[in-house]
């Protein structure tokens, strides 16, 4: 796979687990930023508004720099958060969060229990999600002359770019999307139609 091709989960994956009365819900979805990390929680806490805890863990590759995080919610120091980052970690999924509510059941599981039980449901969590590979782009913003505005088109699309937009006043600026992986090649094709950007 390139450098600038990842898998991650779309949608929202789903899991269920029951340990000594604990019942376990995991989901994951694709995230981006610490954001949109925040808004997923929020939301699966709505969801389960009666949960006692909500432990999770994300991995955010930016392609240049990656970013992991994983909390207990409140159980027992690394019985919660870490097996569920080393779920994610195992599954060669990346930019993703999963989240473990648990509600609890009555009886104490014990670290060992609360490790196998956070650790299964994002295993089967991310087991259940549907994949897809995403590619990862820069945007370039181009001042060009109008008779190059062609020429950056039609090159943006044979290496797999994106034109996103073209505004015309007073210069022309063509705003694309190229892949990362595209990127020396793209400039040194311009270089060599006289075009510097």
């Amino acid at each position: 796979m390139s450098v600038d091709q990842y898998r991650t989960v779309e949608g929202i994956a789903e899991s269920h687990h029951v340990a000594k009365k604990s019942r376990f819900f995991g989901e994951a979805t694709a995230v981006h930023t610490q954001t949109a990390v925040k808004e997923f929680m929020t939301e699966m806490q709505a969801r389960n508004p009666r949960a006692s805890h909500y432990c999770y863990a994300y991995s955010i590759d930016s392609g240049s720099a990656l970013r992991e995080y994983a909390t207990d919610g409140g159980e027992p120091t690394h019985s919660a958060g870490p097996p569920i980052l080393s779920a994610i970690r195992a599954s060669d999924l990346s930019n993703i969060i999963c989240v473990v509510a648990r509600y609890y059941g009555g009886i104490n599981l014990g670290i060992g229990g609360l490790i196998r039980a956070y650790g299964q449901c994002a295993r089967e969590c991310l087991q259940n999600a549907t994949v897809e590979t995403r590619i990862f782009y820069e945007n370039l913003y181009l001042k060009i002359n109008y008779p190059d505005i062609g020429t950056v088109v039609n090159l943006c699309k044979r290496l797999g770019g994106k034109v996103v937009d073209i505004k015309y006043d007073p210069d022309p600026v063509v705003e694309i999307q190229i892949r990362r992986s595209t990127l020396e090649t793209f400039h040194s094709h311009l270089q060599g139609h006289g075009i510097g950007v």
